[in-house]
């Protein structure tokens, strides 16, 4: 029997984003894209619904609320797993998605080399 895939939501408004996302996300054996959202509310709301194990989080919402929402989703569940994504690396929101509960963040020019070891490891602190 092979255990459970890790269930991840995706919060970001850039639709391409999302989609590669899913693209990456989707290609690996052991993780599936459950929900995704465009805006913070959203995000919560999904959470509540899915319960997630790692929710991709983009830090730099047009309407803001991404660091807020990483503790609103830990307020929910305070072992939620959530990783926040950076437009800038120097940007000091990763500091404050720490703070509120993160697992981590990453600039999103790095996803494609660092996304996939670093929702493994959030998911191996999770359990």
């Amino acid at each position: 029997m092979f255990p459970p895939k890790i269930q991840i939501l995706v919060v970001d408004h850039n639709p391409l984003l999302r989609d590669g996302l899913a693209l990456l996300i989707n290609l690996q054996p052991d993780m599936e894209m459950v929900a995704t959202a465009t805006q913070s509310n959203e995000a919560v709301e999904l959470f509540r619904a899915h319960r997630p194990n790692i929710v991709i989080m983009d830090l730099d919402l047009p309407l803001g609320g991404g660091v807020a929402a990483v503790g609103q989703i830990r307020k929910i569940d305070a072992s939620a797993s959530i990783i926040g994504l950076l437009t800038y690396e120097a940007d000091s929101a990763g500091a404050e998605a720490l703070r509120a509960g993160a697992c981590g963040y990453l600039a999103k020019d790095r996803l494609h080399e660092e996304l996939v070891p670093l929702i493994r490891t959030c998911r191996s602190k999770e359990s």
